[in-house]
This record gives structure tokens, sequence and C-alpha cells, in this order.
């Protein structure tokens, strides 16, 4: 089964309230299924936000299984395949001049290639930007809010890090999405050069 085909199944087995709509929006109003996942790191290619969303969702719910979480099944679906809504519209094609080994004579050799730019039309911050998005389709839980975005782990500024050790006091299997993320990032998915 096509990997967009896989992720709508999934989000209209949640039945969730507003998933249609939600679904609607990412096939219609997004590139989400042809997005790339970075510019230059982990599934940095058309397709790639897709593919790592599903290994993100593939990975949490092995560690739900394993470390007995009790985390909801819809709460996993929507939280790992959206996690990185705030990629959508978000990458551009462009190209730029790089450095590709030396010439015969010794001179660097540089070519002109494609490569993914940003353009953020709308600067939320990274997991912010995913809540509020998902919120105009569907209703999160506590729970959800705070796992997508924290997401990212601890916060690199002190002043935010006290919200992120509350969020996860609270609910610390938070860590495991944000593990989950990490593992298929820099373990399973590739990285186009």
């Amino acid at each position: 089964m096509p990997t967009d085909e896989m992720i709508i199944n999934l989000l209209t087995k949640t039945k969730r309230p507003g998933i249609s709509d939600l679904i609607t929006y990412l096939c219609q109003e997004t590139d989400y299924f042809t997005a790339p996942a970075s510019t230059k790191y982990h599934s940095n290619y058309e397709g790639g936000l897709a593919e790592h969303s599903l290994k993100v969702l593939e990975l949490w719910d092995k560690k739900n299984e394993l470390y007995k979480l009790n985390i909801p099944d819809e709460s996993i679906v929507i939280c790992a395949l959206l996690h990185d809504l705030c990629k959508c519209n978000f990458y551009v094609k462009g190209k730029k001049n790089v450095k590709e080994g030396k010439k015969p004579d010794g001179r660097d050799n540089w070519v002109e290639k494609e490569v993914w730019d940003i353009d953020d039309k709308l600067p939320y911050g990274h997991g912010a930007k995913s809540v509020i998005l998902l919120q105009q389709f569907i209703k999160l839980t506590e729970f959800e809010i705070l796992a997508i975005l924290h997401h990212m782990g601890l916060p690199e500024t002190y002043s935010d890090r006290s919200t992120y050790s509350t969020a996860v006091e609270k609910y610390p299997a938070i860590i495991t999405l944000h593990t989950s993320d990490l593992e298929a990032s820099y373990l399973f998915e590739q990285t186009v050069k």
C-alpha cells in the first residue's frame, strides 16, 4: 500500500471529529505527501516527510508496548504522523553552487545542484506551529499538545527548559516521541547528498 494511502487510512481510523477535514487539507492544500523531511539531513527527498512520519509511528508504537505506557492508539497515530505538520508548504526547490571535488588542475570543481530551501510563511516555531495548524481541524488532548510541542526534546534556552521539564514530569511518554523521532532520523532514514 502506498505511503499516502496508509497515512490516510490510519488517520481515518482515529474517528477524531474533524479528521476528514484535516485529511482534505493534507491532500489538497499542502505538500505533506511530497515534501522532504529536511533540507539536507534525514529524508531530504520528495516524500521524505510522509516516510519519516510513518517510521516515527512504527517506533513509538513499539515503545508504547515495550514500556507499557498506555498511550491511546489514536494519540500515537495523530502525534507521530503529524508532529512535523509544520514542515508542510515549508520547503521549496532551489539551486545552489556546491563543491564537488577538484578539477584536473587542482582548482575546486563547482557545480550547480538542485537543493531544498526554506520558505517559512508562518513563522510560529516548530512544535507550536504543528499544534496551531492541527487545532484548526481537530481538538487535541493535553497530552497530544504537549507531546507535539516538545517532540524536539530539551530546549536550548534556559527559560524554556522549565516548561519542558514540567511537561515531561506530567507526561513522561513525551520523551519516547522525541526519541522515536531521533531514532527514525538518524538510524533508519537516508540522506541524499
